[in-house]
């Protein structure tokens, strides 16, 4: 069974959506080849998002997990790092089905 889903408190949306309009700027307008492809969030809980990205390679989809109240400039600057994402240290077996492997950054 996959992960159970909350609605998020009211408001948290909002926060959310600016936070994802930031993300989606980030890498849209600076993408370039060897950088990870951002290909999707959801939110996950009351302060929790899921962000999805491609391998620069395109084998693999990873699904971040953060805190959206701390989605900020140090966090986009670790994932447009390819190495960061590919540090299997990080990697966390997935249960969704839209991610290869989980990379939990609610800790960063």
């Amino acid at each position: 069974m996959g992960q159970d889903v909350n609605p998020p408190e009211p408001g948290i949306e909002q926060v959310a959506a600016g936070r994802l309009l930031d993300l989606v700027r980030s890498f849209v307008t600076t993408h370039v080849p060897w950088k990870p492809l951002f290909i999707g969030a959801v939110i996950t809980g009351d302060d929790r998002m899921r962000l999805y990205f491609r391998s620069p390679e395109r084998d693999r989809t990873y699904g971040v997990d953060v805190l959206i109240s701390r989605t900020g400039p140090g966090l986009l600057g670790s994932l447009v790092s390819p190495a960061f994402l590919a540090n299997e240290h990080l990697h966390q077996p997935s249960g969704d089905p839209h991610c290869d492997v989980v990379v939990d950054l609610t800790d960063y």
